[in-house]
């Protein structure tokens, strides 16, 4: 890399090491990288070094490099390789505001004819997400919330509009450990069937969630600035 940021002394690369393939290895190392300011915007990601500092062969480098390319961090190009893309806290925002518009007018859609069925298994989602501390996991548990809230939204390009930000967003709460703000009051409204309250909720939630988000992320990349300093002097 151009900045000289030994990827294998980055946090969690060592426990990364013991339980993930070389892929989601590579993948998670440079995705923290990226999301704390460790790699910044224009970074050069050369292949042949992330797999000498990681212990792994090309091959999972190049996959990884192609998966965060799927998800808007990194930019792949003919005779220049992979470059991180710069993406600003106001990029980042902007991107929490689009996914809180487009999810709270689908909910606006689907909550007047959700079913009974569909308020049990929300109800139930969340409750184990209150009792989940892993963060990977609550994850996983949001996106099942989400998926049973709107499989009835019969809207299929609003849909993928809202599946392509979500890989987006999620990239920036995967690596941030913060407290579940909770569904619980989005339940209520779409078991009373009010679309609109349920969309004001869904959307001055998924709003909070997002201010939270890059305020963590400010947070981590002022702390990782005096390590960057050093790094680039070496």
């Amino acid at each position: 890399m151009e900045q000289g940021v030994d990827l294998g002394a980055l946090e969690g690369a060592a426990a990364l090491r013991e339980r993930r393939t070389a892929q989601e290895l590579v993948a998670a190392v440079l995705r923290h990288g990226i999301l704390t300011g460790k790699l910044p915007g224009g970074t050069r990601l050369v292949q042949d070094q992330i797999a000498a500092q990681l212990g792994v062969s090309r091959v999972p480098v190049r996959e990884a490099l192609l998966q965060l390319e799927a998800e808007g961090l990194v930019r792949m190009q003919a005779h220049r390789g992979a470059t991180v893309v710069a993406r600003t806290p106001a990029d980042i925002a902007e991107l929490f505001e689009i996914r809180a518009v487009l999810l709270s007018e689908a909910v606006r859609h689907v909550v007047p004819h959700l079913t009974d069925d569909q308020i049990v298994r929300l109800q139930a989602i969340e409750e184990r997400t209150q009792g989940e501390a892993n963060m990977t996991a609550r994850m996983q548990l949001t996106r099942a919330f989400y998926a049973v809230l709107l499989e009835r939204l019969a809207r299929p390009r609003l849909q993928a509009m809202i599946e392509k930000l979500e890989q987006e967003v999620e990239r920036y709460l995967q690596s941030l450990e913060r407290p579940h703000l909770g569904h619980g009051h989005i339940v209520a409204g779409g078991a009373a069937r009010d679309g609109e309250r349920a969309a004001t909720l869904v959307r001055e939630h998924l709003l909070h969630v997002g201010e939270r988000a890059v305020e963590r992320l400010l947070a981590l990349r002022e702390a990782a600035a005096p390590q960057c300093q050093v790094l680039r002097r070496l």
